[in-house]
């Protein structure tokens, strides 16, 4: 259901994805000019008690996520017993009601971020036509051939050996 909510606000939504970083949030999504919104999902009080211990959750600065939310049954988690800045959404049904807007973490960890982002690209492994996403996203992908354009390590090997030339000694 937080995917589906999150999918409103945001262009690119990822959910329950385990990573080597520090925080697995159970949804991220990042809409326009990169801000990110973070899900965590509690179905019961103890899960969210738990939750309260995590390193990420004693130190803000060090956690994804601009705003940051809880989403639980109603009931289960209280205006009262949120972290500061953070959001709360209950589920009733397959309704989500907004009980608290998330105020908002500038001092987010964007490097936390890009790895997350980065390992989901990795995993993904995204195909355009027969190339790899990589290589299309470094220009090397039909419609750049088809306009007399050369990929970019072309120019990059271009540019190298320019370089080299005009060293000491050339």
């Amino acid at each position: 259901m937080g995917v589906r909510w999150l999918s409103r606000q945001c262009s690119t939504v990822l959910y329950e994805f385990a990573t080597a970083c520090d925080e697995n949030p159970d949804v991220i999504g990042w809409a326009t000019q990169a801000d990110s919104v973070l899900i965590e999902c509690k179905l019961t009080r103890s899960d969210f008690l738990r939750d309260a211990g995590k390193t990420v959750r004693r130190n803000p600065c060090t956690g994804m996520g601009r705003r940051r939310y809880y989403l639980c049954p109603a009931e289960v988690i209280q205006i009262k017993d949120l972290p500061p800045k953070w959001g709360l959404l209950w589920v009733s049904g397959k309704q989500i009601a907004v009980k608290r807007e998330a105020r908002g973490h500038p001092e987010r960890n964007l490097v936390a971020e890009v790895r997350f982002l980065s390992t989901m690209l990795r995993r993904a492994q995204i195909r355009i036509g027969e190339r790899p996403l990589s290589e299309w996203l470094r220009g090397e992908n039909r419609f750049e051939a088809s306009r007399g354009i050369p990929p970019n390590h072309s120019r990059k090997t271009r540019v190298l050996i320019r370089h080299a030339k005009s060293g000491p000694g050339a």
